[in-house]
């Protein structure tokens, strides 16, 4: 749905801006596709995340998704504009062929327009709200496998027939697939409303043993398609409402992800859950159980996993400013599969995206983790400190060159002391600290944790001998993880002026420092164009 920043409601805003300039301070008009920069791009603003180009605010992610037809990765957002007569947001879009060099390129998703043909509707004429990608059988070029959007589209009862709850799912597909391998175009389905009075935030559709494709939307209502050619052909049906789905915004279902790496050993032991349940409410949130599909047209059951009913309840991914996060399943280099997670960082100056979030499963730990995809180490310029060990004995000041911290990665590793301590990485005024303390007994323990100005807790496993803290500080807001992101935080704090690192131990330990400078994503449409082909999709 579309939100303020800071807010987790969904109310209408009034159109902002009310109009858009053709370039950056050129001629003003109603917002539409010949106008669609709502002011100058941001500047002193987050470098190498996602973020509108267009100088506009913008929340949710959507639809992230790798198109295997042409090899590129398109991330969409919510960005805070409209054509009349709507108030927006509509759907921003970003492309990448390597995850590294990003390129922004015109709204995809228009309210009440069809871009790619200049025809106009009333159905979505409000606002296009946060919708989901699906990659489906019969969808691309010549049968092959292809991307489908499925969006909530807000319409106005004055204008549009059967718009009792004011929203509906409508379906949007590439104009033209296999002549542009960016997908700039989107057309919409001569085929929407696909259902009528719906609820917003349709999740990614699944697709269950028997053929039947399901999603399920914020009231959790599940829909079904019998099939791929009805799922194309924007035949859907109501199969009813899920109690084991809770009711928030943004949700997805998807099968349990990878191990974390270095603990394969206990995940090929375990007899672990399915699947994974993620909504929005008050925050992100996940919880692990098994899925059962059901007969066709029945509502499937979640449930707990035998021996893993704790991690049935709730927990919070990030404890910072994340919310609405939206994953999809990527491919590496070597074809593998990887679930692959967003959020809407609610940051300075308008929000942006977070970095690409690899989610495994920590059998040991039992949790989940989430940690910066490999591709995100590809943007470390040379070391500025490069694997510095330091003594750390109360305050430990680190000698960073200047002009560095501002757009920067700082990745410290302390030796867990002997006795109890606090550990800590400050940048400026912002710091992350550990309430350390050797305990007995048990596989591993939840330690207290102040991170960017938030109480947390960290697992940390009574074998292990090291604590990991990974920041990536961009400008106006920094991403921290610890122990390859058991805990994550997202944090609003003004790096701009590249305060000074600080590390902190109450007992005597060793730490090994790096801190890299990150190099911007943005490059132009034609790089992306002339860039090489680099995944290749799934084995």
């Amino acid at each position: 749905g579309a939100r303020s920043v800071g807010d987790d409601d969904d109310d209408v805003p009034v159109r902002n801006p009310p109009q858009c300039y053709d370039v950056p301070g050129g001629e003003l008009a109603d917002c539409g596709p010949s106008h669609q920069f709502c002011d100058v791009p941001f500047e002193n603003a987050p470098a190498y995340h996602l973020m509108d180009q267009q100088g506009c605010a913008e929340n949710d992610p959507n639809g992230p998704v790798f198109d295997p037809v042409h090899g590129v990765f398109h991330h969409f957002y919510q960005i805070h504009l409209a054509a009349p007569p709507g108030s927006g947001p509509d759907y921003g879009h970003f492309v990448s062929k390597n995850l590294i060099e990003w390129a922004a390129l015109p709204v995809a998703i228009w309210n009440g327009l069809d871009a790619s043909t200049g025809a106009t509707m009333a159905y979505d004429d409000v606002a296009i709200y946060t919708g989901s990608a699906t990659l489906v059988p019969g969808a691309g070029p010549t049968g092959a496998l292809g991307v489908v959007q499925i969006y909530p589209g807000l319409c106005d009862g004055s204008r549009q027939d059967n718009c009792q709850t004011g929203t509906l799912l409508a379906m949007a597909t590439p104009a033209d697939y296999e002549g542009d391998e960016l997908l700039v175009n989107w057309t919409k389905s001569a085929a929407n409303p696909i259902v009528n009075n719906t609820q917003r935030d349709p999740s990614t559709a699944w697709k269950t043993a028997a053929g039947e494709w399901r999603l399920r939307t914020y009231d959790s209502m599940v829909y079904g398609a019998a099939s791929d050619e009805d799922f194309i052909a924007g035949t859907w049906y109501e199969i009813g409402k899920s109690p084991d789905l809770r009711t928030c915004e943004c949700p997805s279902l998807y099968p349990l992800p990878a191990s974390t790496p270095g603990f394969e050993d206990a995940y090929d032991a375990a007899d672990l859950p399915t699947h994974v349940h993620k909504t929005s409410c008050g925050g992100d949130w996940w919880q692990v159980g098994n899925y059962l599909d059901g007969a066709p047209k029945t509502p499937g059951n979640f449930s707990a996993a035998p021996g893993w009913e704790d991690e049935f309840e709730q927990r919070k991914m990030d404890d910072g400013g994340f919310y609405a996060s939206k994953d999809t399943d990527y491919p590496t280099t070597d074809g593998a599969h990887r679930r692959v997670n967003y959020g809407w960082a609610q940051v300075p100056p308008k929000s942006a995206q977070t970095l690409p979030r690899e989610v495994t499963f920590n059998a040991a730990a039992r949790q989940l983790q989430q940690y910066p995809i490999a591709e995100v180490d590809g943007l470390r310029g040379p070391a500025a400190v490069d694997g510095r060990s330091v003594s750390v004995d109360g305050d430990a000041p680190v000698d960073v060159p200047a002009n560095v911290t501002r757009q920067a990665e700082v990745l410290v590793v302390f030796d867990l002391p002997s006795t109890p301590s606090a550990l800590a990485v400050s940048v400026g005024d912002l710091s992350c600290e550990v309430a350390w303390s050797p305990v007995g007994g048990g596989d591993y323990a939840d330690y207290n944790v102040t991170c960017g100005g938030v109480d947390t807790t960290l697992r940390l496993l009574a074998a292990e001998t090291q604590l990991e803290v990974r920041m990536f500080l961009d400008w106006t807001f920094a991403e921290i993880f610890l122990q390859r992101g058991r805990t994550a935080v997202t944090a609003s704090s003004d790096v701009s002026a590249s305060p000074p690192v600080s590390l902190h131990a109450d007992a005597t330990t060793n730490a090994v420092v790096s801190v890299y400078p990150m190099n911007g994503i943005w490059v132009d449409e034609a790089t992306v164009r002339a860039t090489d082909r680099v995944y290749q999709g799934w084995a």
